[in-house]
Formats: C-alpha cells, structure tokens, sequence
C-alpha cells in the first residue's frame, strides 16, 4: 500500500485552489527541475510500501490507522488555527502537537534512510561485546546467579558461548536491507507510543512571516538547528542537543518554532523565512512545497536540496562510546531497542 509521509492536512495548509478545476494544488520544487503547479495534497508525498513490515503484512495498514485516529486527527481539530497570528495553544493542544511533531519526523523518507546507519551502530556495539573476553565472561556469571535466585535449572551452568550466540542472534547481515525495513516499521509503532517530556515542557512560538514573505514545506518538515556563536546554523542536531531549536511551518505565514527544554548558554536569536525556507530545504528528500511560485524558493531548492543527511552528516550517533552498550544490557536484564535517533 501507499502510505503518507506528509500527512494530506498539513500539506493543504500550503495548497492555492486552482481556479480551472476548483481543487487544492501546489507548487512542488525539485532539484533540476522547473516549479510544478499541480501536485495534488493527496498523492504528493505517499510513498509505496512505506511502513512496510517483510514479517507481518499487517503492520503498515495498521501503523497508517494509528497515525490516522491517534497523531493526525486530534491535530486535524485545530491545523487550521495555525493560520491566525493570535492563536495560543492550550496545554492539551500543546500535548498533541508533541506527538505530532515527533511521528512527522520520525515517519519521513529522509529518517527512514537513515535506519541503516543505526543498525551499523548496533552491529558495531555488538561486535565490541563479542570480542571482549572479559565481559562475556561477566555476563555468564551475572546470568547464573540470576537462574539461581529465580530457581531456574538449566541443567547446567551457562557459559561464555552461551552468552556470545544470544548477542550474536542481534547482528544484522545487511543494514540497508529487509531487516532495516522491519526495524523501522517497529520503531514508527514505539515512536506512537512514545512522548517527548523535553520537547512538551519547552517553549512553544509562532514564527510569523513578514509581508511578502511566505513559509514553504518539505517532504520532510520537522527541521532543527543550534545557532552558533558566529551566527552560521548547524543543521541537523538531536531534540535534545544543546541550544537546539525546532522548526515545522504550519501554513504559508507561520511557522512553530519550539525550544525544547534542554540547557540553553546563549539567547535564542529571531529566525528569518529565508534560514527556515533553507533548512526546509536541505533536509528534503526530494521536494518542496508552497501556494505560490517564487523565484526565491525554487533558488533555495536549487542551492541546498537533500544536503543535510541524516545518518550521513546529521542526527549521526558514531561519536559515542558503545564499547560497554551491550555488556549494560544484558547486565541489566534489558535488551535492545533502537538508539533515540532524534536525541
């Protein structure tokens, strides 16, 4: 099946009705390509075999419902409101947005390319763990204490080996390939039943654009940055990195911006359309979207389309220290999940 990536609502905050056909259209913007004014809303960003799960044939029906019925649609309530500047979300408003903004990032094409990068991370953990005598050695240990106190009987003691097949059985033979399109199926469900404190408990804003500027919207639209002290932006950064700032336009004028509730060492400085429009832009996948035809954006699209990549050169989690990830663990009694790739 298709499934959206963009959910059709949002994308007609940004349609113009066309006056031939009396439908919702909009200008779509791609690399080397002249503005198109007919996308329709509801076909622009679907995507076959999204949410696909190679296991269960039923999982992607079923994580569109769950969109549907439990993100979209209590939004879908109030989107409209975004379009005047005096509007002020309550706290239960605020709550759905949260979901909202986490499933619009988690469920775009860009985020989903990047499953392959995390699982290498996970074989790379994984391989650490095996070849680390010492806490193989530690983790048999803790798990036949463990059995004893539980009154388990395995016939046996367990053994190093015992402890390197169950890590083994995580490794994945080809990150970029079925087992990467099923972990990113089961990670979409976590991500619905999940909810982010930080970005609930921070500060929420409505960016407004001046006369003559307009907002437009990406096939992947949740953007973040952190504001350098020379001013240049750093695309690309975690919910909860330092300084970060969240961005998703909500209609041609206005824009959340939201600050998440994490430490913050310098004032947060007023965005421009143009640094918003560009990191639109250069999170896509492929595409860009507005009411209008601009010489302005489609230069945009043209400079920096697809140039922030997450897993690549943004939202990357190589920098951290996984050599005692796995041994954690198993130590704990817990096992894998798949690392907080907006974190």
């Amino acid at each position: 099946m298709k499934s959206h990536t963009v959910p059709k609502r949002l994308l007609r905050q940004f349609a113009y009705r066309e006056a031939t056909t009396q439908s919702d259209r909009l200008w779509r913007y791609e690399k080397s390509r002249a503005p198109y004014p007919k996308a329709s809303p509801d076909t622009a960003t679907r995507v076959q075999g999204h949410f696909a799960d190679p296991s269960d044939a039923d999982i992607e029906a079923a994580i569109e419902r769950r969109l549907a019925y439990e993100i979209e649609d209590p939004v879908n309530q109030f989107i409209a409101r975004f379009c005047d500047p005096a509007f002020e979300m309550t706290e239960a408003q605020q709550q759905k947005m949260t979901r909202y903004v986490t499933l619009l990032f988690n469920r775009s094409v860009a985020r989903k390319n990047a499953t392959g990068h995390l699982l290498d991370i996970r074989n790379s953990a994984l391989n650490s763990f095996l070849s680390n005598e010492t806490q193989l050695a530690t983790v048999a240990a803790h798990w036949n204490i463990d059995a004893f106190f539980k009154g388990l009987n395995f016939g046996r003691l367990l053994t190093e080996e015992d402890v390197r097949k169950a890590a083994r059985r995580y490794l994945v033979a080809s990150p970029s390939g079925r087992e990467a399109q099923e972990w990113y199926a089961q990670g979409t469900l976590r991500a619905i039943a999940g909810f982010d404190e930080a970005l609930f408990g921070g500060e929420w804003r409505l960016l407004l654009a001046p006369p003559g500027e307009v907002f437009m919207l990406s096939d992947a639209p949740v953007v973040t940055w952190q504001r350098l002290p020379s001013g240049q932006l750093n695309h690309g950064v975690g919910f909860h990195a330092l300084n970060v700032e969240v961005f998703l336009p909500v209609s041609p004028a206005t824009c959340l911006h939201i600050l998440p509730r994490v430490q913050r060492t310098r004032p947060v400085l007023p965005p421009t359309v143009t640094e918003v429009n560009t990191a639109q832009a250069s999170f896509a996948h492929s595409a860009c979207f507005a009411d209008r035809d601009r010489r302005e954006m489609d230069e945009i699209v043209q400079r920096h389309i697809s140039s922030v990549k997450l897993g690549e050169n943004a939202f990357t989690v190589f920098h951290r220290d996984y050599d005692n990830s796995i041994y954690d663990i198993l130590m704990n009694g817990g096992r894998w999940v798949e690392p907080p790739s907006r974190h």
